[in-house]
């Protein structure tokens, strides 16, 4: 009897063991953050962090790779297998203007994508005690300026710097962009009443409501009103001017796709039901995300790059 107890235990032990070391074999998904944390990328990725690491049965790894303009983030991106165990968050329209202004090296050809997360339409702010009611009331304004009104913007490479110059340039106002840091840099500059207006994504600058204020978008269609209910600029100047997004994104190495096929596609189907989650939803209830979650399918990712690639190549001369 007593043996049979001792081959019992044995046995146990080596189930137990068993299952550790399977438990121990599940490998995370690395997760790159081109960024210091605490900033947007990490809040949106945290919203369906939850989710998709259950539905995808691996923890997910954060890593936070600050420098260089993203430029950091995703040459770890690239020096990692393409075995879809290794994505990366980034704005695809600043990935854009990067990649069109050479600041980073890593081309559309290397870059796959996963799917969108959210998208923040880009809106013109002033101070919340500004002059300026209107949109109109700012162009008109910057029409009668005899010293050029100042717009600030994120970075000199931004998409916030290239709308800002497409509005000087279609609306024929008086007006000059200055670049900041980053676009809490940007806002703070005009909550200090140091510049007449910037421009910048309207979920990034709702969090400074109480200082700031939009008064239109750069959008087809009109934007959500919970904060700020305002026109698009094409509705008020009547023009054709382009639609400026900020889409936040997950990417992967291109060769991901076919040099691991059925990873790559269980990371596309199982990232589109973290986004429509209500574990996700519930998440961004509290952050006030919720109105921004996009989902957008690889094709349709890569379709945003190809026609952002037209507005580029009809404006890119203002960035000159």
């Amino acid at each position: 009897m007593k043996r049979f107890w001792s081959m019992l235990i044995f046995v146990l032990l080596l189930v137990t063991v068993a299952q550790g070391a399977e438990q121990a074999e599940v490998p995370s998904l690395h997760y790159i953050i081109p960024a210091k944390a605490g900033g947007g990328f990490e809040h949106s990725s945290r919203t369906m962090s939850d989710s998709w690491s259950e539905l995808l049965g691996n923890p997910i790894e954060f890593s936070f790779e600050p420098g260089m303009s993203g430029g950091i983030g995703f040459g770890k991106l690239m020096a990692r297998p393409a075995d879809g165990y290794t994505v990366l968050m980034t704005e695809i329209s600043m990935h854009a203007m990067h990649i069109n202004m050479g600041v980073v090296l890593d081309g559309w050809q290397n870059i796959g994508f996963i799917g969108n997360l959210i998208t923040d339409p880009n809106v013109l702010l002033v101070n919340i005690d500004s002059p300026y009611k209107t949109l109109q009331d700012f162009i008109e304004a910057g029409k009668k300026a005899a010293t050029p009104l100042k717009i600030s913007t994120s970075q000199p490479e931004s998409i916030s710097t290239l709308a800002a110059k497409i509005f000087i340039k279609e609306t024929g106002i008086n007006a000059e962009v200055v670049a900041y840091r980053g676009g809490s840099e940007s806002r703070a500059i005009l909550a200090a009443k140091k510049a007449d207006a910037s421009i910048g994504p309207y979920f990034s600058a709702s969090p400074m409501k109480d200082k700031i204020k939009a008064l239109a978008s750069f959008t087809q269609k009109k934007v959500y009103a919970g904060v700020w209910d305002i026109p698009t600029v094409n509705e008020v100047t009547g023009k054709d001017l382009p639609e400026i997004m900020s889409p936040y994104a997950v990417m992967v190495k291109k060769a991901t796709a076919t040099q691991s096929p059925e990873r790559y596609q269980q990371l596309v189907k199982t990232f589109k039901a973290a986004t429509q989650s209500a574990k996700t939803r519930a998440i961004a209830d509290k952050t006030g995300m919720t109105p921004f979650i996009d989902y957008w399918s690889p094709e349709q990712c890569e379709a945003y790059v190809k026609n952002f690639q037209g507005l580029w190549n009809k404006y890119k001369g203002l960035m000159r």
